[in-house]
């Protein structure tokens, strides 16, 4: 475990972020609590081209902007080991099993070069961070852009095989809190749990689709990048020492592979 208490280090606390949940996946830096630069990755680009470069701009552009030096050719895109962020956030799953296997290997890689430790957040709390606008406990935002107390947020996330994983959130003066084990359901269940939500409740993800029954739900895309709400989620827990050693960071698929259930059914 390690926090920024347990030393007397006067720096902002910088953290990178990245996630790649989905097809495509995003990037971003946070200091002392502020989202400072984010980007999504290229959708025309697998992220397994893209997260590095992205990586090396952002990370360029931090440390430009903290030099207040202009970036050169020759310039390293990559922090040294009296630079470095304090922490590297990921989305450590459910989601695409090879974009969460690209995200974990390449926090993992980075944080030990830097010996950092690794902030890893499940994708669905991520998700249900992303619709509130950024800065939302610092800013005055409408009553429409916030949720109220005890209100409740339905996250699904497609994956794909006719099954969603499903996640339930209820709001509180911290944000949405996760108060159910996420789920794996098939279609049918899927849109039993959608047509048994109460009125009113909040529902994100890629699994809302045109003809679900959602007339009754609060329907609400992202806000902000899901790096950026993932930075920020990530920055509260470093704050309190619940960070993960980079050698035990491991994608968590929860589910077999498409491949993996081939086989067993094979037997």
């Amino acid at each position: 475990m390690h926090s920024k208490a347990e030393s007397d280090d006067q720096r902002p606390i910088t953290g990178l972020a990245l996630e790649v949940i989905g097809r495509e996946g995003s990037v971003a830096f946070i200091r002392d609590g502020e989202v400072v630069q984010s980007a999504d990755l290229p959708s025309d680009v697998r992220a397994t081209a893209s997260l590095t470069p992205a990586l090396e701009s952002l990370l360029i552009s931090m440390n430009s902007a903290a030099t207040g030096s202009s970036t050169g050719q020759a310039e390293s895109p990559l922090p040294t080991q009296t630079s470095h962020p304090e922490f590297i956030a990921v989305a450590d799953g459910p989601g695409s099993f090879t974009g969460l296997r690209i995200a974990a290997a390449t926090a993992k890689t980075l944080a030990y070069a830097w010996g950092i430790p690794v902030v890893t957040l499940d994708s669905l709390s991520v998700l249900a961070a992303a619709v509130l606008p950024t800065g939302a406990a610092e800013t005055e935002a409408s009553g429409d852009d916030l949720p109220g107390v005890g209100q409740r947020m339905m996250v699904g996330l497609d994956a794909y095989r006719g099954q969603m994983f499903v996640g339930t959130f209820v709001a509180t003066e911290a944000g949405w809190q996760s108060d159910k084990e996420i789920e794996l359901l098939d279609r049918d269940d899927w849109l039993e749990t959608l047509e048994s939500a109460s009125p009113g409740t909040w529902l994100t993800g890629d699994a809302i689709k045109p003809g679900l029954p959602t007339a009754q739900l609060r329907v609400v895309g992202r806000k902000q990048t899901l790096a950026s709400a993932l930075a920020k989620l990530a920055h509260q827990e470093y704050l309190v020492g619940q960070t993960t050693d980079p050698m035990e960071v491991l994608p968590k698929y929860f589910r077999p592979s498409a491949a993996e259930e081939k086989a067993a059914s094979s037997k």
